[in-house]
């Protein structure tokens, strides 16, 4: 920036600190923030931030600059510093099937997510998310279903498969608990439809969106 017809006495200082052996961190900040004012910027807000980072390291995993499992490791993390946002709880899933996959040869939450294919599978999810984020998702996004049979998208029904025939209430006095169901495609009543958690049901998503 210096040498870009920028006159600022704060850069300057804030650049020569680079050069210091151990800098003062408050005093970084203080030239810092003064900086930015004299450039015009300002800090994006913390929600923002995360999402410009989260968005630079899965550009960073997809151009190979970024180990993909390392990139998981850190992403995984933004889920309990947004607060828990929805979005980033793939990457927190994507964490626990790959610990699955690397220690139990199986997965919960990402449909084809192998020991052999993991890497290639991690950048198709960084790839992925990269397109979520400018996407402008419904509030229920992650209550939606994406049957792989009718091509439905939407939210699923539920069926009761044990003992179907029974009145639930009846169930509940005799067996002390409610009844199993399992989740089937609203509209051709497939069970098991991939929801927005698994990376086929979101890669349907999007691609039915497009």
């Amino acid at each position: 920036m210096l040498y870009e017809d920028i006159e600022s006495e704060n850069v300057a200082i804030l650049a020569s600190m680079g050069y210091e052996r151990d800098p003062d961190s408050e005093e970084v900040e203080t030239y810092f923030l003064k900086s930015l004012k004299d450039l015009g910027l300002t800090l994006p807000n913390e929600k923002e931030g995360l999402k410009i980072y989260a968005k630079a390291l899965c550009e960073q995993i997809v151009s190979g600059d970024l180990e993909p499992e390392e990139g998981v490791r850190i992403l995984e993390s933004f889920y309990s510093k947004s607060d828990y946002e929805a979005i980033y709880s793939i990457w927190d899933e994507l964490s626990e099937d790959l610990w699955m996959v690397n220690d139990r040869d199986g997965c919960i939450f990402n449909t084809g997510l192998s020991a052999e294919n993991k890497n290639e599978y991690i950048k198709g999810v960084a790839a992925q998310f990269i397109e979520l984020l400018e996407t402008n998702l419904p509030d229920r996004f992650f209550y939606l279903c994406a049957c792989p049979e009718c091509g439905y998208i939407g939210e699923n029904e539920l069926e009761v498969i044990d003992k179907p025939w029974m009145p639930s209430k009846l169930y509940r006095i005799i067996y002390k608990r409610g009844q199993t169901q399992r989740a089937i495609c609203a509209n051709c009543k497939r069970p098991f439809p991939n929801n927005m958690s698994d990376y086929e049901g979101r890669k349907q998503y999007l691609s039915k969106k497009c």
